[in-house]
């Protein structure tokens, strides 16, 4: 579990990895990361790509991103990815 930061209510917003797994497309190799982000009460299933130092979040909707801005999360998630710090 990797700690992002607080929300509006002071409550720490969380990513839990559940899985990675490499994606082959065409001769490249992705690292894609499937998880979960909430803040305990609000939870909401993430997929992640990371590609060439690039990161693409897919998320639904959820009322988590009434307590923190999504775009927010977005670059919080891709620092995340891209310093390496999920396995």
């Amino acid at each position: 579990m990797i700690y992002l930061t607080n929300d509006a209510l002071d409550q720490a917003v969380y990513f839990d990895l559940r899985r990675s797994e490499p994606h082959r497309r065409g001769n490249r190799i992705d690292q894609v990361y499937f998880g979960l982000l909430g803040n305990g009460v609000h939870e909401v299933a993430v997929t992640l790509r990371k590609c060439r130092g690039n990161v693409e979040i897919a998320f639904g909707k959820s009322d988590l991103f009434s307590f923190i801005e999504e775009q927010a999360l977005r670059r919080l998630l891709g620092e995340a990815v891209t310093d390496d710090t999920m396995h």
